[in-house]
């Protein structure tokens, strides 16, 4: 099979598929958190509401497939999946499939910046450029709406800032004004295959460019979506003396036991890794192939790994990741982390006075703060609409995986989640 598995001259096909293997994708399984050997659990029987929001939007051909892994509050982990990996194969998508999680890596970064928090090796409040000298010199922009023009940044950039989007910095995606359009010309579009782009090629130069634009605000003063846990990736490097990648390796994804999140597609994953869409912003348009995100693209060589974006990861994996941290930091029989640290991690250290998407913010994820019907949750999502959250008061985490662009075009999360409360048991009010 090509790589790309649908290419664009085959996009008149597309309406043509029918929501295959959906008989294959009605049940489900849970392993006990410990591992090892564990009994077989239908999740049919665990989580049948849930099963039957997957099931409808396959059927309705809103989405070729879709997976959700569930830790259950007893503990066990059931993975429910629909569909298959793109409109027009028979490959059923399962826990095990790939996905591009995009800004779910984000949540990873956080958890190795709280390692290097737990080894006494940085803290929230470390400036950022006695680690990173390229920003010794910030400047604030004057008017971001209308120009570049800046005056010296007054307040000192912490690892806290960057950790919350609370550093000034912006995006390559956040709009047409001056800022965003300078990070585009500049090559700052980290998280996407450079294909034949201008993208910077590592994270010094990343940094060094980013050293010479204006931040939109001062720091710690307004909640601005960012490039912030790319440059926490380079922070990191510098910190620990090991490459970003391999500190991610070898803290989190090793001890974890993430064997399928990784930064390059490997040879032969290609028929894993599911076809990212766009549906339009209404989400009913007729879905096409969204260039330049092919398996092709993702198995080229990295150079510029991107902690605010750059993973594969699959619905098993990050379930771990989050059960992990739910589970005050141990994996199965392995101790990835302190309880403190993996506490700290979920925890709101946005100051109060700020909010972030109506919320708090911990280590690269959301946190819905006191009087919020979901109180104490921590989580994330992904551009092609992945989800990731954990419930510390419920006591359960979960993991969705679909590749829908742009995010929430396929909106099944406002269905999916009071499902699977119902299927939890769980009453919430408001």
């Amino acid at each position: 099979m090509d790589r790309n598995r649908l290419t664009a001259s085959r996009r008149s096909l597309l309406m043509g598929a029918g929501a295959l293997g959906l008989s294959g994708g009605l049940g489900g399984c849970a392993t006990l958190g410990g591992g090892g050997s564990a009994p077989t659990i239908r999740g049919l029987d665990r989580l049948p509401l849930s099963q039957t929001v997957l099931n409808r939007f396959v059927t309705e051909r809103r989405i070729p497939g879709v997976t959700l892994g569930v830790r259950l509050p007893d503990g066990d982990k059931v993975f429910l999946q629909a569909g298959t990996l793109d409109f027009n194969v028979f490959n059923r998508v399962g826990p095990d499939s790939l996905f591009r999680i995009f800004s779910m890596t984000k949540p990873i970064t956080g958890a190795a910046a709280a390692l290097l928090i737990e080894d006494g090796r940085l803290t929230l409040d470390t400036p950022v450029a006695d680690i990173v000298p390229e920003f010794a010199g910030l400047k604030v922009a004057t008017n971001p709406e209308r120009g570049l023009a800046g005056r010296a940044a007054r307040n000192t950039m912490t690892i806290r800032h960057l950790l919350t989007h609370t550093s000034g910095l912006s995006y390559s995606i956040a709009g047409d004004g001056p800022i965003p359009t300078a990070y585009r010309e500049a090559g700052l579009t980290p998280g996407m295959p450079a294909g034949d782009s201008n993208q910077v090629r590592d994270l010094d130069v990343l940094v060094q460019k980013l050293g010479e634009l204006p931040l939109i605000s001062e720091p710690g003063t307004a909640y601005h979506y960012s490039l912030s846990l790319d440059v926490l990736g380079l922070v990191i490097q510098r910190v620990s003396g090991v490459a970003f990648p391999d500190f991610i390796q070898r803290r989190i994804l090793n001890p974890v036991g993430m064997r399928d999140t990784v930064w390059r597609l490997r040879d032969g994953d290609a028929d894993r890794l599911m076809q990212v869409y766009a549906f339009g912003r209404s989400g009913r348009n007729p879905p096409s192939v969204m260039p330049g995100l092919s398996a092709e693209d993702y198995s080229a060589p990295v150079s510029l790994y991107s902690g605010g974006g750059g993973l594969i990861s699959s619905t098993r994996d990050y379930l771990d990741f989050l059960s992990m941290l739910l589970a005050d930091g141990r994996a199965g029989r392995v101790r990835v982390m302190k309880p403190e640290t993996a506490r700290m991690i979920r925890t709101d250290i946005l100051p109060a006075d700020l909010t972030a998407e109506g919320g708090g913010y911990g280590f690269g994820g959301w946190v819905a703060r006191p009087g919020h019907r979901r109180q104490g949750e921590f989580g994330w999502s992904g551009a092609a609409g992945t989800q990731g959250w954990i419930d510390p008061e419920k006591g359960f985490a979960a993991t969705m995986m679909i590749q829908a662009m742009p995010y929430r075009a396929v909106d099944i999360l406002t269905e999916l989640r009071p499902a699977l409360d119902a299927d939890l048991g769980i009453t919430r009010a408001g």
